[in-house]
């Protein structure tokens, strides 16, 4: 029997700012994000894109369509034990990766923010896309300083200020790889070096208490600084459809199945009742 992959990617739109947490920390911010460990940029993790495109398919499938949900994520005992194969070592016909961090949204003086994107982003971003058999060709711009920028979209010229960096605008780039995303309006490519520093510096971070509810006040140490994925920044996860002893139309039918269930809105992360990581998500099919 035919055992095909079929590879799709989905893309993630923050409506609400994202706590995809790392657990707790020594450091100023007692609840950082999730970060790459080579790169220290933010990102979510496999299993939180996986586990939150589970609970969302749970809970907006409908009684009918929700008995495999074992079949389609894996076999999940403890939460989906009253649907068939709960028990079963079903590995799941989807597979995602980590939701990586494409665009990200920083204040400026030219509007209430602009995105910003690096050459290393887009070069990771292309590679990617050849899981989806898109070859893309980009010839990276000249960065002569690490102030230098180009615009991908938006009228922006001259110079810009990005949190508390300057940079100094070359010219606008018509032609890139992220010409589908017009939603990025005012995107601006940045140096890698100014990128990692924005990225590394400028994420929202919250200060929380717990009130007593017998006095009103503050409970003693209960004071936490929470490190949150800022609203608008823009993420992609590349998902694999498949399964051993499924053929490729049966396939095809539980991807279409899993889109048609998983689409329009999302919430990724910790924090849902505090209406932390609300996503747009939207699917990208792949080529021939």
């Amino acid at each position: 029997m035919e055992n095909k992959e079929i590879i799709t990617m989905c893309t993630f739109y923050a409506i609400s700012p994202i706590h995809a947490g790392s657990g707790t920390s020594t450091a100023v911010v007692d609840l950082p994000i999730q970060r790459e460990r080579h790169t220290n940029w933010p990102h979510v993790q496999a299993s939180a894109v996986k586990g939150a495109l589970r609970a969302h398919y749970r809970k907006f499938a409908g009684d009918e369509n929700a008995k495999v949900i074992n079949i389609i994520f894996g076999s999940d005992n403890d939460n989906d034990g009253n649907y068939e194969h709960a028990k079963d070592d079903t590995p799941g016909a989807i597979a995602v990766s980590d939701a990586k961090l494409l665009a990200f949204p920083v204040r400026s003086n030219i509007a209430p923010f602009v995105w910003v994107t690096s050459p290393a982003v887009i070069k990771r971003f292309v590679q990617d896309m050849l899981f989806l058999n898109k070859e893309i060709t980009w010839k990276v711009p000249n960065f002569e300083n690490e102030d230098d920028a180009f615009v991908l979209f938006g009228n922006i010229n001259g110079k810009v200020i990005l949190e508390d960096a300057v940079v100094n605008i070359k010219k606008l780039i018509n032609e890139h790889p992220l010409k589908e995303f017009t939603q990025l309006e005012r995107l601006v490519l940045i140096s890698d070096s100014m990128y990692d520093y924005i990225v590394s510096s400028c994420t929202e971070v919250q200060t929380q208490i717990k009130i007593e509810a017998s006095s009103g006040t503050t409970k003693d140490g209960s004071l936490r600084y929470q490190e949150l994925l800022p609203a608008d920044s823009f993420l992609y996860s590349i998902v694999y459809f498949t399964q051993k002893n499924m053929n490729h139309l049966q396939t095809k039918t539980i991807k279409a199945h899993v889109q048609s269930v998983i689409n329009g809105f999302i919430q990724i992360g910790g924090d849902e009742t505090l209406g932390r990581g609300l996503c747009r998500l939207e699917w990208i099919e792949g080529g021939n």
